[in-house]
Parts: structure tokens; C-alpha cells; sequence
């Protein structure tokens, strides 16, 4: 179980309270540095709140474990490897999120990175040579054929549906072989020309022996898909840009991909320098934040987190977001159902349509529920509602079982508004949280000025009704006080 762990709760207050009004609001920090900048990620918490948290504890206390059971894309794994923490622990269950994680809390070999790097650039050079004329022609033979790229994925003959057909006939007719990949809607979301060169890419990177400079790689290509694909700017939801925007789109997938290693390869440059003479060892899984079940009990020394909002399904589509990239990528041998159904695992997925019988630790929650169902047709989204907080409560109850007695715990959450209720988050994992044997240690205020959230939502699903979303955050400081 490692050393005791002492109470330091006076000293934490103290120091957290010597800080500036608008400290950690960190809006001129360049919040992307070492690995943290290597891909996108929605939500994501910045780093400086992950390196004061760790630094400020571990002047008190001894840190040994870390672990950040919503993971994400591993801003809290990163900054316990600076701190040169002996052992981080991260879950998540979204698979580009392991990927990420794993990508950035690796140091490589970076002499054997520049060398698989140009032996990559020439055969992605010699493939572009052979497949110069493809991409020359495809725009011609399907405007021949009287295709519009923009049409509808519900036209059964049309390029969003039948994409994959279409250009499988059009190099077949050339001689040529290349595997086009078959996912739904692939047309609908990528233009001719991106999907023949991502494919030319990912047969380039799919050659790279060492496994762990191909997934360094896979991330970069990741990114690139995303940013090849139709889907609007600044966007994480699945909406794609406007037809005749689509018509118009012929983006430089290779020039895209080569810009986004390049900065890459700096970036994990720069990180395996700083982390060169630490040795923290990084345990990433697939645990369901609800049952850690490859996590041993008493044995975490803190906990630096931030949960999602709300269910994917209204909040933030995590899985949404990462399908493109896992269709592309052929990550774990991943079914089409085990990607468009990410969002449906995550926290609030079960769906309780007709009701639920309140059960939950939080007064200040069931307040807001009631208020929420004083409208009967707002029954299904109360359930919406109980089911995201019935899944964290549940998750703060796992964490709790494996920190140490007199361990620390940070959330960082949001408070969201539903039916125009604003639902506390903060001081319902408070009440939570007593329960579980968590003392409330300190509240942080903070705005988030640096984080990509829509600047409006519809919290009542009404035409026309918008409120501002969250534009601050709460930063709870709690302390395992019972076992």
C-alpha cells in the first residue's frame, strides 16, 4: 500500500487561496506544449491544471500513484510522468482516446523515429508517382457519370452512399489496387480524392515494423482524417459542411498529414527530453470508470480528473467525435457496432424513458429533477439526467475503494443547464461523495476560456431557445477520510 499518506488540508487551503482571483483561468498559457498538442480532443483539461495540482500536493504529501479514471486524451498521465511520478494509472473506454493516451505518455527512440520517418515519406513519394493520374481523373469520371459528391447519403446510387463501389470499379478499370475501406456514409464525409490519398497513407504506415512508431504515426493520420473529411470547422459533432462547400473541397491530405508529424515529432522530441531520466511507469486500460477492475483497491495516492458533463448523447459526443479516425484506423479490431455505439457505453448511456425511482446520494440532485419533471413532458430527459448522475455516483464509489485512506481527489467539473435547471455538479458529487467516505476539502473557481465547448445550446430542445453554455468551472479539492 506504500507510505501513509498524511492530512494536509489546512496547507492546500492555504496555498490555494494565495493565488490570483483568475490563476487558473491560464488564458495566455500555451496550453499545448510536449505531447499535450499532439491531437485534438474534446473537453480536454489543460495541463497547467494537472502540473499545479500534482506540484501543490506533492509538497505535503508523498506521491507515488496517480490515476485519472476518465482519462481522456492523458493530460493528467503526461504531467505525473514530468513530475517524474513512480506509477499513472488512466481508463477510458473510448479507443482513440487509449491511442492518444498511449501516444503521448511514450518517450521514443528518436534516431529510429527520423529514420522511419523518411523511409515512410519516400514510399507515401513513390505511391502519390503511381497514383498520380487516379487522382487526376476521378473528378472527371464522376462528374461523367453525373454524380453530385454532395448529394445526400440516403441516395442509394449516389457518391455518400456508394462511394466505396465507385471507386472501386474506377481503379479496377485502371489496373490499379488499392483497398478502398467500406464504412457507412464514407462518401458522405470524405470527397474523392481525400479517401484515395488517406488510403495511399494508411497503406504507407501500415509497413512500419516497430509498433510503437506506427501507433505514433496512426495518431498523426488520426488527426489528418478529421481534418481532410467534410465535417465543419471547430465542430465534434458529426455536421458536415455546406453542399456546395463540399463540391468545392479538394483538400492536400498529404501536405495535411506531413504538417501534422512534423509538429508531432517535435512535440514528442521535446517530451522525451524532459522525461529522458524519469522512469514512471504508465498503465493505460479500457476499465469502466464504474468498476476499475484492473486497479487494485487502497493503492492510488491521488486523483486528478475531469469527468464529462452530461450523457454524450446532449453534452459532449466523445464517440462522435472519434468515429471517423476508428473507421479509418482498424483499431482493435473494431466492428462498425462497437464504434457508433461508443457514446451509448459511456456514462449516462441507459435510457429510462418511463420514469426511475430516485436512488441517488444528492439532495441538491434530486431538487433539480423535481424541478425539472414539474413539466410531464420533460419525463424523458429527467431520465437522461438520472442516468448520467446514477453512473457517477457509481464511479465516485469505484475511485473512492481505490485511493488510499487520506488520499486526494480533483475534479474538475462544469455545471450544465437542462429544461432551464442548472444542474450543480459541483455540490452534487459533493453530497456524493460524503457517502462515500469523502470529506469536501476546497472548492476552486475557475473560467475556461481555452476550452472548445459551443458558445450556445438549446437546453430545452425548443426552436429558437438558446442559453450561454458553461463558461466556468469548479475545481473540487475532496480527501478519502474513511476506508
Amino acid at each position: 500500500m506504500g507510505k501513509k499518506l498524511k492530512i494536509v488540508d489546512t496547507q492546500l487551503i492555504n496555498e490555494f487561496e494565495r493565488l490570483p482571483l483568475d490563476y487558473w483561468d491560464f488564458k495566455n498559457e500555451d496550453t499545448k506544449e510536449l505531447t499535450h498538442g499532439i491531437h485534438t480532443y474534446p473537453a480536454v483539461m489543460v495541463y497547467p491544471i494537472s502540473r499545479k495540482i500534482i506540484n501543490t500536493v506533492g509538497k505535503y504529501q508523498d506521491i507515488e500513484v496517480l490515476m485519472d479514471p476518465f482519462m481522456g486524451s492523458g493530460t493528467s498521465l503526461v504531467e505525473g510522468m514530468v513530475a517524474g511520478l513512480p506509477k499513472v494509472y488512466g481508463t477510458d473506454l473510448n479507443p482513440l482516446a487509449r491511442l492518444i493516451s498511449r501516444v503521448k505518455t511514450r518517450k521514443l527512440n528518436l534516431e529510429e523515429l527520423e529514420k522511419e520517418v523518411e523511409i515512410l515519406q519516400k514510399d507515401i513519394d513513390r505511391k502519390y508517382d503511381e497514383f498520380k493520374f487516379l487522382l487526376e481523373d476521378i473528378y472527371e469520371h464522376i462528374e461523367n457519370r453525373g454524380i453530385d459528391i454532395a448529394e445526400k447519403a440516403t441516395v442509394k446510387e449516389g457518391w455518400g452512399y456508394n462511394a466505396p463501389n465507385i471507386l472501386k470499379e474506377f481503379i479496377e478499370k485502371h489496373n490499379k489496387k488499392l483497398e478502398i475501406p467500406d464504412f457507412k456514409n464514407l462518401g458522405f464525409w470524405f470527397v474523392p480524392n481525400a479517401i484515395i490519398e488517406l488510403q495511399i497513407l494508411k497503406d504507407s504506415i501500415l509497413k512500419i515494423g516497430n509498433p510503437e512508431i506506427r501507433e505514433f504515426i496512426k495518431a498523426g493520420f488520426s488527426e489528418t482524417t478529421r481534418l481532410v473529411s467534410n465535417r465543419r470547422n471547430g465542430e465534434f459533432k458529426m455536421y458536415r459542411m455546406p453542399a456546395e462547400k463540399v463540391r468545392e473541397f479538394r483538400p492536400d491530405v498529404k501536405a495535411e498529414f506531413f504538417k501534422i508529424l512534423s509538429n508531432n515529432i517535435r512535440k514528442i522530441e521535446e517530451f522525451t527530453y524532459i522525461c529522458k531520466d524519469k522512469s514512471t511507469e504508465v498503465y493505460i486500460f479500457d476499465n469502466d470508470a464504474r468498476e476499475l477492475n484492473n486497479i487494485p483497491d487502497n493503492t492510488v495516492d491521488i486523483v486528478v480528473t475531469s469527468p464529462p458533463y452530461g450523457d454524450s448523447r446532449t453534452t459532449v459526443a466523445y464517440g462522435e467525435f472519434s468515429r471517423v479516425s476508428l473507421q479509418w484506423m482498424d483499431l482493435e479490431n473494431l466492428n462498425p457496432t462497437d464504434i457508433t455505439g461508443i457514446d451509448k457505453s459511456l456514462m449516462g448511456g441507459n435510457k429510462y424513458r418511463n420514469g426511475f425511482e430516485y436512488d441517488l446520494n444528492s439532495k441538491t440532485l434530486k431538487e433539480s429533477l423535481d424541478n425539472i419533471l414539474e413539466n410531464p413532458k420533460n419525463l424523458e430527459r429527467a431520465g437522461d439526467v438520472y442516468s448520467f448522475y446514477k453512473d457517477l455516483e457509481k464511479s465516485i464509489e469505484t475511485i473512492t475503494k481505490k485511493c488510499k485512506l487520506n488520499s486526494y481527489q480533483f475534479w474538475v467539473v462544469g455545471n450544465r443547464t437542462v429544461k432551464k435547471e442548472n444542474l450543480k455538479t459541483s455540490q452534487i458529487i459533493i453530497e456524493m461523495g460524503e457517502h462515500y467516505g469523502l470529506k469536501h476539502v476546497h472548492t476552486i473557481a475557475r473560467n475556461i476560456p481555452n476550452k472548445v465547448m459551443p458558445s450556445l445550446n438549446s437546453p430545452t430542445n425548443e426552436v429558437g431557445q438558446k442559453v450561454t453554455t458553461m463558461t466556468n468551472e469548479h475545481i473540487l479539492v475532496l480527501r478519502k477520510e474513511k476506508l
